[in-house]
């Protein structure tokens, strides 16, 4: 697998993301049962799978507009850049399209679904790519 990341640092993102009013210990429950659920579904290592998931769902690209502020007599369109994301963020947003694309209640077969490359979460993250490519005649590269 490709991510060197370490397990707790996820399992702390993962926590933290699913912060509801401030309330750790109910999002550390959630996380459990999540896990749980898993093991007894796939009769696998939750982890694994979890881990699977989110390297499945792991965005390298990032667009950055800048607006052009200050519009004289021609308008000119926004430039976009194109920026890497840190592993940091690279988790954080796979982890956030997670728990976007699916509810509690739902959330342990879209992580399945999401290891085995077939979920609405991989499709968000097609689209993602496809409306940077639709940016491609106004990218600049440095």
């Amino acid at each position: 697998m490709e991510l060197k990341y370490e397990e707790y640092k996820i399992k702390k993102l993962f926590i933290n993301i699913l912060l509801k009013k401030g309330k750790k210990t109910c999002s550390e429950n959630i996380f459990k049962n999540i896990l749980i659920n898993l093991k007894k579904t796939t009769k696998q290592k939750p982890n694994f799978i979890l881990f699977k998931s989110i390297d499945n769902l792991l965005p390298k690209l990032k667009a950055i507009s800048i607006p052009n502020k200050k519009r004289n007599t021609k308008k000119k369109k926004d430039r976009y850049f194109l920026m890497l994301l840190n592993e940091d963020k690279q988790i954080k947003k796979s982890i956030s399209w997670l728990l976007l694309n699916a509810n509690l209640k739902n959330i342990t077969n879209e992580i399945i679904q999401t290891s085995k490359n077939k979920s609405k979460t991989i499709n968000t993250k097609k689209q993602y790519y496809k409306n940077i490519k639709k940016l491609k005649f106004n990218l600049i590269f440095d």
